[in-house]
């Protein structure tokens, strides 16, 4: 778990920066960097979503993960939790953390560096990708502060939660062979696939173009490897 504990003090120090940067920079200028983030999600999310081998796949992913995210109200309680959350902050820092908690927990926590690099960490003992994504994520909060307020230094919890518990599945689940890679596969690529469809979500929230219900998508991350193991045994 050594990728995960420095991917989480990275998004710490990052929010530290950019709380303490956030209260000097004027309203146009954090709003440009609302508008950067966007774009740089909405460049990652389609880079990885046009990874999908299969659309069939991704598509059943999101059109029933979506369904099952809804009825199970994943955003509400995401909102819920943040809400709860505020009430650890002074008041005069309450307000946008539900928003910022939300947007950044998607964001560090979607995608295939979170997955990979957590199974590499807990079977390898190998956190080279956790690093690479601990400054990216670092970097990110920085300016997601500025841009959503404090409440993305929450989201270093999820990190620990999610990263950390792969990792540790990994290591006790995973007996790997010696000198063995972890080799790409159908499963893994429609998860990056499904993982990205979600942040070209996120990133039409983050540019105002539509208020979506991010959270709700999030069981198609679980739905898209299993569709395409599925579909691996009948091809």
């Amino acid at each position: 778990m050594i990728g995960t504990w420095i991917n989480v003090g990275a998004v710490l120090l990052g929010s530290f920066i950019g709380i303490l940067v956030g209260r000097k920079i004027p309203e146009p200028i954090t709003r440009t960097a609302m508008v950067g983030t966007g774009l740089v999600t909405f460049v990652l999310g389609t880079k990885l979503a046009l990874g999908s081998e299969q659309t069939l796949v991704l598509l059943l992913a999101l059109l029933l993960g979506g369904g099952l995210g809804t009825w199970l109200r994943i955003e509400d309680r995401l909102e819920q939790l943040g809400d709860a959350s505020e009430r650890l902050f002074p008041a005069s820092m309450r307000g946008r953390l539900t928003q910022g908690f939300v947007a950044a927990t998607l964001l560090f926590c979607v995608g295939p560096m979170a997955i990979l690099g957590a199974i590499r960490d807990g079977v390898y003992g190998d956190w080279q990708v956790l690093g690479l994504k601990s400054i990216m994520d670092g970097m990110m909060s920085i300016g997601f502060v500025a841009a959503l307020g404090p409440g993305v230094a929450l989201s270093a919890a999820s990190l620990l939660v999610y990263q950390g518990g792969i990792s540790l599945a990994a290591h006790w689940l995973i007996a790997p062979t010696a000198g063995a890679a972890l080799a790409p596969s159908l499963a893994l690529t429609e998860f990056s696939a499904a993982g990205g469809a979600v942040l070209v979500a996120l990133s039409f929230k983050l540019l105002g173009i539509r208020d979506l219900k991010i959270g709700n998508l999030l069981p198609a991350l679980a739905l898209a490897p299993l569709f395409a193991y599925l579909y691996g045994l009948l091809a």
